[in-house]
């Protein structure tokens, strides 16, 4: 049922369905923007502005965990994989929406979120100018953290769509550094 939705979400703007998929973490990027010009006429690089709204810390370390997920969006809005691969454990899993299959590793996590990036750059012919983390929720059990939250991004262009996600995260706490062992969500428009 999900994979219909997603099928049809795609088939409605005309972008594969992988792009559609991209969105997770992806379209914020200023690869993905569009220039504006300045009074000088010079071009203005538009900026994803990245937000967490109403946070539910559990405790003093719970908030460093939504932390780390509200530096992970940062990071790969800007296109800096190299940075926000640090935040991934190296056992890290997901599932791919699309094959069905489960991808385990931080390589092939991160060579997948990077091949669904740029098939989103290049589909795209908006860019998103604000990614929102609502009311994350993290709970730490010793060195594992669980987060719920709504991802929600506002798209640009000429007509601004908003895509929403209610994702769950796991976390393991590495030194003092936490880090995403598992992550599920849907992307899901939710107005245009």
């Amino acid at each position: 049922m999900m994979l219909n939705n997603q099928s049809r979400m795609a088939q409605k703007l005309d972008l594969p369905l992988m792009s559609i998929l991209a969105l997770s973490f992806i379209n914020c990027s200023p690869l993905n923007s569009l220039s504006a010009l300045a009074a000088d006429g010079k071009a203005v690089k538009d900026e994803c502005h990245v937000t967490c709204v109403d946070p539910h810390a559990a405790c003093v370390e719970s908030q460093r965990v939504i932390d780390t997920l509200h530096e992970m969006a940062k990071a790969i809005n800007k296109g800096d994989f190299e940075h926000f691969a640090e935040y991934f454990d190296e056992n890290v899993t997901t599932f791919d929406d699309v094959t069905k299959q489960l991808l385990v590793g931080k390589k092939q996590v991160i060579d997948r979120i990077k091949e669904r990036y740029e098939q989103s750059v290049q589909a795209s012919e908006t860019h998103a100018v604000s990614y929102t983390i609502y009311q994350p929720y993290a709970k730490v059990h010793g060195n594992t953290a669980t987060v719920t939250c709504v991802l929600r991004k506002v798209m640009g262009g000429k007509h601004p769509v908003v895509f929403e996600s209610h994702d769950t995260k796991v976390f393991v706490k590495e030194g003092d550094k936490w880090k995403e062992l598992h992550s599920q969500g849907l992307w899901k428009k939710v107005s245009s």
